[in-house]
């Protein structure tokens, strides 16, 4: 009986599903639309069954199927057992279904027995680590918890400082100028509008004007995203001191501010030399739903073991 794995990634924008064999090799994939339960539940899980629906039409009757999912917003989903278990009706194959962060964490883990620290520094900020078979999340509470490493924190840090140099009497930093003429501000007590009339992704976007000012070498902007850098740094130490296995780890960096922002990636790795002695820093991301096919294998091989 041939045995098959079906990856899918499913996201806000599209769900990527691709058909495996066994051993990995890509045999079909398609694209559908969006599958981020948050926005429409009922829409995501059709483009699920339709892209399983491609996947799976013309394999032969006497087959063996693993469909492991990794979809954004999976746990806004009401009733998912039921969804799960339909799929499987469905398709006479074992569904299991995680976040597309665990498949991403799963493309850099592969099949290899190491550790994997996952940090994510984009709009927002998030750090994903296997500690042995166990995966756990560190951070990604949100801009009103956390969320330090991110464009966002970025961004309302600088708005601080303008605020507390105002209100400490101080003349405003050549930056804090600079950034008030960007956001079209001439009193402080404007920023208030800016901020709260604006949503989380439309504040981020201020990074990217504190990094070209940066890249022009005003100190201030790069003390700002060399403390980002240090904020992920404390994050993964922590992540890295509570794992129950400490040889070396893979210590994979995504999203696009830790990747792009200047001084960021440069002052986090400079911060782990000092407290971790061996590591490897993974910088090159490879597409998530190969991720789904290594936890799916593992998980298949789990229940072929049981």
């Amino acid at each position: 009986m041939n045995k098959y794995i079906i990856g899918i990634d499913g996201g806000g924008t599209k769900t990527l599903g691709v058909l495996f064999d066994i051993n990995g090799k890509e045999l079909r994939r398609v694209e559908h639309g969006f599958s981020n339960f948050s926005i429409d539940e009922d829409i995501a899980k059709s483009n699920v069954e339709h892209t399983i629906e491609d996947l799976e039409k013309d394999l032969e009757p006497n087959r063996e199927l693993f469909i492991q999912m990794g979809i954004a917003g999976y746990s806004k989903i009401k009733k998912s057992t039921l969804f799960i278990k339909s799929l499987e009706k469905k398709f006479d194959a074992t569904v299991d279904l995680d976040s597309d962060a665990i498949i991403a964490l799963y493309s850099v883990k592969k099949d290899k027995d190491i550790n994997v620290i996952m940090v994510i520094g984009g709009t927002g900020s998030v750090l994903m680590v296997t500690d042995g078979e166990k995966t756990n999340l560190i951070g990604g509470f949100g801009h009103l918890l956390g969320d330090e490493g991110s464009a966002y924190h970025l961004s309302i840090t600088a708005l601080k400082k303008i605020i507390e140099e105002k209100e400490s009497n101080l003349s405003y930093s050549n930056l804090s100028e600079m950034i008030l003429k960007e956001i079209d501000v001439i009193d402080y007590q404007d920023i208030k509008n800016f901020v709260y009339n604006s949503n989380k992704s439309d504040i981020a976007k201020l990074s990217k004007f504190i990094a070209e000012c940066a890249l022009n070498q005003d100190q201030d902007a790069i003390d700002l995203l060399k403390m980002e850098g240090k904020h992920l740094a404390k994050q993964t130490i922590n992540a890295y001191n509570k794992s129950s296995h400490k040889e070396k780890v893979i210590i994979a960096l995504r999203g696009g501010f830790l990747l792009n922002a200047p001084y960021v990636k440069e002052t986090l790795i400079e911060e782990l030399r000092k407290s971790i002695k061996d590591f490897e820093i993974d910088i090159y991301p490879i597409e998530p739903v190969i991720g789904a096919y290594y936890l799916g294998f593992l998980k298949l091989s789990k229940r072929c073991e049981s």
